[in-house]
C-alpha cells in the first residue's frame, strides 16, 4: 500500500515521454512561469501529473515573488 501513495507522478510517464524529455533538459526549479503554465495545459486535466506541475507552480511563483 505504501508504494501506491508514496509514488512520485513523474514516474507514472512512459521513458519516450516528452514532458519527460522536457525535464531531462531544463530544470522545473529554474523555468518561467509560462514555460510551466504551457505544460500545465498540455496535461490530462484531472490528473495526478497535472497536480503536481500545479505545485511546480506555485513553489515557482513563491520563489519569483519573493525574490529567490
Amino acid at each position: 500500500m505504501a508504494n501506491a501513495i508514496l509514488h512520485h507522478p513523474l514516474s507514472t510517464l512512459p521513458v519516450d515521454s516528452a514532458l519527460l524529455l522536457v525535464f531531462q533538459c531544463e530544470d522545473p526549479f529554474l523555468m518561467p512561469l509560462n514555460r510551466i503554465e504551457e505544460l500545465i495545459r498540455e496535461a490530462k486535466p484531472g490528473s495526478e501529473l497535472r497536480g503536481y506541475l500545479w505545485g511546480l507552480y506555485d513553489q515557482r511563483r513563491a520563489a519569483v515573488y519573493s525574490g529567490a
